[in-house]
């Protein structure tokens, strides 16, 4: 699993410190944890985006978009959500398809990683909770947050496909298999459109 540092939780061995600041060291571990499938394809380590620049990218899209054109969802639950749901990556890392990992295994995994780092702060029975909900995918939350992490998926691998050419054909079928929602469809479709213009120049 490649990172950019070592996890900074590894800076407190042996140190007793509040719950927030060690909850702050372990999440902090997502800045360092590069999205492996992109080097898988070619992305330059110096060019990666790291999982807390998608988390970064999934609640902007989520906020903008939600709030915008699906007026009946919860947007303070959606974005609580979509704040998490890569929590679980702190401990297992990025697990790609290449690993090859049951998703019952992959889920498991996770859910130990998340209880582990949400369990020592105020309120954190109530995030699991939101995590399991995100993973279930059965809430109008969940299934939009769902498909939502396919789309800025989408998106990133257009936009590392015209700076550096690296293989996308995974990716499209991969979110275009997820999004179920027209206004999400347009949007990628729309992207696609400009990916294949740019790259006819």
């Amino acid at each position: 699993m490649k990172t950019k540092n070592r996890n900074p939780a590894l800076l407190l061995a042996g140190k007793k410190v509040d719950p927030i600041i060690e909850f702050y060291f372990e999440f902090n571990h997502l800045k360092q944890l590069f999205r492996q499938g992109w080097l898988l394809n070619g992305v330059p380590e110096d060019k990666c985006e790291s999982v807390a620049d998608h988390l970064f990218s999934v609640c902007l899209l989520s906020l903008v978009i939600g709030r915008n054109y699906f007026s009946s969802l919860d947007i303070t639950k959606l974005l609580e959500m979509a704040i998490i749901h890569e929590l679980g990556e702190i401990n297992i890392g990025d697990v790609t398809p290449h690993d090859r990992i049951p998703k019952k295994v992959k889920y498991e995994w996770e859910l130990k990683g998340i209880i582990e780092v949400m369990s020592k702060i105020p309120n954190g029975k109530h995030y699991i909770s939101l995590w399991r909900e995100y993973e279930e995918g059965q809430t109008p939350e969940a299934k939009f947050l769902r498909q939502i992490d396919y789309l800025e998926m989408g998106f990133q691998a257009c936009i590392y496909n015209m700076r550096y050419n690296t293989p996308i054909d995974d990716f499209i079928r991969s979110t275009k298999k997820r999004l179920t929602d027209r206004k999400l469809i347009n949007l990628f479709n729309e992207t696609r459109q400009l990916l294949t213009s740019i790259n006819q120049k």
